[in-house]
């Protein structure tokens, strides 16, 4: 079974908002050049979406690829 490590969740890192608005719970993975982005409800609390994706940390921007490097995230 070949099972692909930026869908393997390691660590909670942070929150983090995209210019739009929508929100984000953000985890390291199994493979150390990606994170995985799992979209929030709108509104308060932590309610997932259950929408996920892998992001490559080198196409982040630089801001947020540093605030997330130190576990810190950007949404309010």
């Amino acid at each position: 079974m070949n099972l692909d490590r930026r869908y393997q969740v390691k660590q909670y890192v942070a929150v983090v908002q995209n210019r739009r608005g929508s929100r984000f719970m953000v985890f390291e993975t199994g493979d150390s050049r990606w994170y995985l982005f799992s979209q929030l409800y709108p509104g308060p609390g932590l309610i997932a979406t259950g929408l996920q994706f892998p992001v490559e940390k080198k196409e982040l921007r630089d801001d947020l690829r540093r605030a997330l490097a130190h576990g810190w995230g950007n949404a309010g």
